[in-house]
């Protein structure tokens, strides 16, 4: 084979490859892109949870992104008061509540003028994320990051009183997790707690009705996609940013709602 047809055939094979392992020929997908975030912060040598830790100069770049790409970047509870905007517009979500949020994510949004909600374990402030069995464990935000955060404009939400997985518990649990920490949080915050993110992704149709009876607008789960609309407020799908996350794979999965296979 001349060299000029093994280089043809090498660059097809590669093609080939890029095009199974990203999504690109995935339809774009009508709707508000609801991003999910965890830690920000550098990798821990050896952990399982790196996944899920987004490095501080990452977070900027990909904040950057949505404004170069004309995103209007925002709370939940602005997606909720106002569904129908005609602004391009980006929710971002942190789930477990760390306190990386506070000193780098923070920083980062108040510079650029933009919103997210941070959904907290209620009964866990100024504690570790223990649920992960991971030792040490990460420094979770304290009530009086909690109360910064709120007074900075962003959202304080629910991710359960302790992160306990919601479909397992009693009715008395169940309303403890969700009921209990709606109300902890409003004491603490001085404002209404409307948002739930299910710990774990873990809820079925019985968590569903707590959420809503426990007074809540919306409640966000771990599967991937965009919700096109807001009809069915309490399963609300998000995008799930990983610290292994390309640029090539944050900007497809904003209009396809993921980016790989």
């Amino acid at each position: 084979m001349s060299g000029a047809l093994l280089a043809a055939g090498l660059g097809g094979a590669a093609g080939l490859g890029l095009s199974l392992r990203f999504n690109w020929w995935r339809k774009k997908r009508s709707g508000t892109p609801i991003l999910m975030y965890h830690q920000i912060g550098a990798p821990r040598p050896g952990s399982a949870l790196n996944k899920w830790r987004v490095t501080e100069e990452d977070f900027c770049r990909q904040l950057d992104l949505l404004l170069g790409r004309g995103y209007r970047v925002v709370a939940l509870d602005e997606l909720l008061e106002a569904p129908s905007a005609g602004t391009r517009r980006a929710v971002l979500t942190f789930d477990d509540g760390y306190r990386g949020v506070f000193d780098r994510a923070l920083p980062a949004l108040l510079r650029r003028g933009l919103k997210a909600t941070v959904f907290v374990v209620a009964d866990r402030l100024g504690g570790v994320n223990d649920w992960d069995d991971e030792t040490p464990g990460d420094a979770l935000l304290s009530a009086d990051e909690v109360r910064a955060l709120h007074a900075s404009g962003i959202e304080i939400g629910s991710h359960g009183a302790t992160h306990r997985a919601l479909t397992s518990l009693s009715d008395g649990e169940l309303s403890r997790e969700v009921a209990g920490s709606r109300d902890a949080l409003e004491r603490l915050v001085g404002a209404p707690v409307t948002s739930f993110s299910y710990p774990f992704g873990d809820f079925d149709d019985r968590v569903v009705e707590a959420v809503r009876r426990a007074g809540y607008r919306a409640a966000t789960v771990i599967r991937g996609g965009i919700p096109e609309d807001l009809s069915d407020p309490f399963r609300l799908k998000r995008i799930a940013v990983r610290g292994t996350n390309t640029r090539l794979d944050f900007t497809l999965a904003l209009t396809r709602g993921r980016s790989r296979l």
